[in-house]
């Protein structure tokens, strides 16, 4: 090839130099293109999660640290709510009263709603303490196997007479007026759970 025949295209991708308009023009140096360090390339890449285990723990730890901060407000119903709902839990516990017979046989002969009775557990969320207090007061002295027992009655749905029966011989004559407001507390109870 002649000398003055431009030079060939690089074949790297590098660009091609100007063309020189000197016919004695010093060939041009050029510097071979930098390499990317390996360590440069991998800051440009986003690293997978492993590699952020402890920038995400730390965030984790922060969010915890700043709801820790977070103090609970207290919701202020006001007095006057408050009230009202005592007064309506008031009127709703004396309407039930009022559903239930004070003469005993018109209480022994009212229906009560067994299934409602196990569906709330009637029996051992609120009879069982009742049962308990209630021996204490008769007898003087906590009894928990009886208190267990009169328990199991009211879930085997005994009626009230039956009950009479088996605690007479432990509680003698109070045993009919421990019996009457036994079945009073467990009527209300079972009413006050149908209608909640």
């Amino acid at each position: 090839p002649p000398d003055d025949a431009p030079p060939p295209p690089p074949t790297d991708g590098t660009p091609k130099p100007p063309p020189s308009t000197q016919s004695d023009a010093q060939p041009v140096i050029r510097a071979a293109p930098r390499a990317t360090p390996p360590a440069a390339k991998a800051a440009a890449v986003p690293r997978p999660a492993i590699f952020n285990a402890n920038e995400e723990e730390e965030e984790r730890e922060a969010e915890k640290q700043a709801r820790k901060k977070k103090k609970l407000e207290k919701i202020d119903y006001g007095e006057h709510a408050l009230a009202e709902d005592k007064k309506r839990a008031a009127e709703t516990a004396k309407s039930i009263i009022d559903m239930i017979p004070t003469e005993t046989d018109a209480l022994f002969a009212y229906a009560l709603k067994w299934e409602v009775l196990d569906e709330h557990n009637v029996a051992e969320t609120k009879m069982k303490p009742w049962v308990q207090k209630k021996l204490i007061e008769y007898l003087g002295v906590e009894e928990p196997t009886l208190t267990v027992y009169i328990t199991k009655l009211i879930k085997q749905h005994k009626a009230p007479k039956e009950i009479l029966e088996e605690v007479r011989g432990i509680l003698d004559a109070e045993a009919e007026i421990f019996v009457i407001k036994l079945w009073r507390m467990l009527l209300f109870e079972v009413l006050k759970a149908e209608l909640a």
